[in-house]
């Protein structure tokens, strides 16, 4: 996770940094020669071979649920939505 004090670090106009586990992409975009006060550009943005893996992790811990129960319906939902985020990602290669 980005925190504050490696955000203030950065130096110069336009240095970007992008966090992996949240997606959080700042980019210092200003500072006050005057009063040193930074500005940042803050982005959201999804990986999707994160999006991926906390995917995997739920259907592996679904594999519990009993067939036919609305627990096994969300895997198989899941399973799907695992699939095609692998798409997407070979897509870009």
């Amino acid at each position: 996770m980005i925190k504050l004090t490696d955000i203030i670090k950065e130096e110069e106009i336009g240095q970007t940094k992008l966090d992996p586990e949240t997606g959080i992409k700042t980019t210092l975009t200003n500072i006050d020669p005057e009063t040193g006060r930074r500005e940042w550009e803050v982005k959201y943005e999804v990986d999707p071979k994160f999006l991926y893996n906390k995917l995997d992790e739920l259907v592996l811990y679904l594999k519990k649920a009993e067939e036919g129960s609305e627990l096994a319906k969300f895997r198989d939902i899941l399973k799907n939505l695992k699939n095609r985020t692998a798409r997407v990602i070979n897509s870009k290669k």
